[in-house]
């Protein structure tokens, strides 16, 4: 996976070194990723959904790291990703910071510590993986990080791809058939030319339609075999049998 990093900070000296000590880690892990920088948290509101984790500082003019951090908590309602890791130079500041339900906290005199940040990010890749995979999309001019298991279903239309997840719908400038490309076959299946459904989101399968979270979905009759025995190895799998 393509690890998605943000760094905020109103210290611009500290966010290129904390930036060139992430690069340096990643690479010497070998992980896939990419590193931005903000420096205040507005910016960061806006653009929160791109990341997997922000490095955040708690201690900002105008909007602070703990603000910043409730204001996104508030939009993203529950979801897990991204992951907070707090920067302050005070311990004073960590009980307070602990009600923003943050990953990790990193003093600032910590950053120069390799073994710190490598254990950091073998940590947080590992977690991410388990939880759950989650795909990268293009809309709004934004590049948007979803988890799979959120996202109910495609729907073509046009020229475009509307992606259906459970708290919003996302219009895409990209096929259909480069989502049924990159999506995980075990998860994700063309039910019809115009769809594709995430098998795990499947509540009735009918002759001719599904149900996919109280939403009627046609289905094609020559993909409805492929449908009902991916389904079924779906449901196999994810009990243990």
């Amino acid at each position: 996976m393509m690890l998605k990093i943000a760094v905020v900070d109103d210290e611009l000296d500290f966010i290129e070194m904390l930036t060139s000590k992430i690069i340096r880690t990643c690479n010497e892990l070998e992980l896939k990723f990419s590193v931005d920088k903000y420096l205040n948290g507005y910016d960061i509101i806006e653009n929160y959904r791109k990341y997997h984790l922000i490095f955040l500082d708690i201690e900002m003019p105008t909007m602070n790291g703990l603000e910043t951090a409730n204001k996104i908590n508030i939009t993203r309602q529950g979801d897990e990703i991204p992951l907070f890791v707090f920067v302050t130079s005070h311990n004073e500041l960590v009980f307070e910071a602990l009600k923003c339900f943050p990953y990790t906290f990193i003093r600032k005199d910590e950053i120069k510590d390799s073994d710190r940040l490598a254990d950091l990010f073998e940590r947080v890749t590992d977690q991410l993986c388990k939880r759950s995979k989650t795909t990268v999309i293009r809309a709004d001019r934004q590049d948007v990080v979803l988890k799979n298991d959120d996202i109910i279903y495609l729907e073509k239309y046009k020229n475009y791809t509307h992606i259906h997840t459970i708290s919003e719908k996302y219009v895409v400038k990209a096929s259909l058939s480069l989502y049924e490309k990159i999506l995980p076959k075990d998860e994700f299946i063309r039910c019809h030319e115009g769809y594709i459904i995430n098998l795990n989101h499947i509540c009735k399968i009918s002759d001719r339609y599904l149900l996919v979270d109280d939403v009627s979905i046609p289905m094609s009759r020559s993909r409805a075999k492929a449908l009902k025995e991916a389904f079924i190895k779906r449901v196999v799998s994810s009990n243990g049998f």
